[in-house]
């Protein structure tokens, strides 16, 4: 296997500016849990951290807590306090319909 600190940093650095993953998408991605995501991410200073979310949108606590600052001079969208991943979603392709008719 895979270094996971490697792993997770190989993922977090394809991670745009404007954009967030959550530690979930990260842990799907390396083949982690979550949590082992999270604590990598906390050690790492070298990766976009503040663009690793929870499930819900809320920031990283981890590296002084200025995460929400980070991705607002980004141009992440809110909603409160958290992440409005709703808004971050791809939108669907208008020529392409469910069922695999146009």
């Amino acid at each position: 296997m895979e270094d996971p600190r490697e792993a997770v940093r190989a993922v977090a650095a394809t991670i745009r500016a404007g954009q967030v993953m959550t530690y979930g998408d990260i842990a799907v991605e390396t083949g982690l849990h979550p949590r082992q995501v999270g604590r990598h991410v906390a050690a790492l200073e070298d990766i976009p951290w503040w663009r690793i979310v929870r499930a819900d949108g809320t920031p990283a606590t981890c590296h002084g807590g200025n995460a929400p600052s980070l991705l607002a001079h980004e141009h992440v969208p809110f909603r409160g306090r958290r992440v409005d991943l709703r808004a971050l979603a791809p939108s669907p392709d208008p020529g392409h319909s469910p069922g695999g008719t146009a």
